[in-house]
């Protein structure tokens, strides 16, 4: 099947080396949901400030049963709304929790986006992160299984190791004297 001659630039690399494309691209896809939706839960909570027109809106809504419950079953949110363990004190939950859901709403909202940037940002990613550790950790394999590997033994998948191999009789008892 032949591509347009445009598309051609970005599918050769991905024909050439799937492995390392592929990787970049789903690590890539997940800083890009992760990094907004912390810096936007940062800015929303130390700014006090929380979009209206959005914080109001249906994914905000799923977004607070979703983290609500999460928060709940990680113990850091009390059933009355009160904060738990290490946030602040007398703080309400709720409140976090619309930041977090404003954030996860916003963030959700950017994906054509961030699939975009993470499809464009691919191959440069492949070759600056994703082949040098990948080479990184071929070199680090090989070192370790030029080194021996694992003791040898004379009883192979036995799960006995440095011992002296036991001779058996026909019938399965061990011999005496050996």
């Amino acid at each position: 099947m032949d591509l347009p001659r445009f598309l051609q630039r970005y599918v050769l690399p991905l024909r050439t080396a799937p492995l390392t494309h592929i990787s970049s691209f789903l690590i890539l896809h997940e800083i890009t949901a992760v990094v907004p939706l912390l810096a936007l839960t940062g800015i929303f909570h130390y700014t006090q400030w929380l979009p209206p027109y959005i914080s109001e809106g249906k994914w905000v809504s799923i977004g607070m049963d979703k983290f609500g419950r999460y928060f709940r079953k990680k113990g850091w949110l009390k059933e009355d709304g009160r904060m738990t363990r290490w946030w602040g004190r007398g703080e309400t939950g709720f409140k976090l929790v619309a930041e977090v859901a404003t954030a996860w709403a916003i963030t959700k909202a950017l994906l054509p986006l961030r699939l975009i940037l993470s499809v464009w940002a691919t191959p440069w990613f492949a070759r600056a992160a994703v082949m040098p550790s990948m080479a990184r950790f071929k070199q680090l394999w090989v070192m370790i299984t030029r080194r021996g590997g694992p003791p040898k033994s004379g009883a192979a998948g036995t799960g006995a190791t440095g011992g002296r191999v036991v001779a058996k009789t026909p019938s399965g008892q061990i011999k005496k004297g050996e």
